[in-house]
């Protein structure tokens, strides 16, 4: 009995109408909108942190560590991007839903820890608050860069 009412519930869900499919998608994208706030507010809270805690230490030995981890957060966000369209070009009708959320996931991720390493260096290890900057507003513009689009449904009729 419980598989056949599995089957019914699939069946039920790949018959589903297209309003019914816009607003999963359009619930499907308000999460993914609110941990991309919540992870940018964590960015934000570090940056902010970091800027309150940090102190004159300034390292000429570690100077290096500032230049490197700014590159980091660069290799990291700017191809984040071009990952989120290239993995939004692989949705279909079938896939939609998990797709496109691991499409938005992987680049605030991949954005989250450059962001992060390159605060947390140039404020916690040697202090740059150029770097840091640089790196905070990397990160929260690719991050914003990367949030879902209303028209994302339309754009690949699904």
């Amino acid at each position: 009995m419980l598989i056949l009412n599995t089957y019914k519930t699939i069946n039920n869900m790949e018959n589903k109408s297209s309003l019914v499919k816009e607003v999963d998608i359009i619930f499907l994208a308000r999460r993914i909108r609110i941990l991309g706030i919540a992870i940018l507010l964590g960015i934000i809270l570090v940056y902010g942190m970091g800027l309150t805690v940090s102190g004159s230490y300034i390292n000429d030995d570690l100077s290096a560590f500032n230049i490197v981890s700014f590159v980091f957060c660069c290799a990291f966000c700017i191809p984040s991007f071009f990952l989120k369209k290239s993995m939004l070009k692989k949705l279909n009708e079938k896939n939609f839903m998990s797709r496109y959320f691991n499409s938005h996931m992987l680049p605030f991720a991949m954005c989250d820890l450059g962001g992060l390493f390159c605060i947390a260096t140039n404020l916690f290890v040697n202090q740059n608050l150029i770097y840091a900057t640089a790196g905070f507003l990397l990160a929260v513009v690719f991050m914003i860069l990367n949030f879902p689009r209303s028209d994302d449904y339309f754009k690949f009729k699904v």
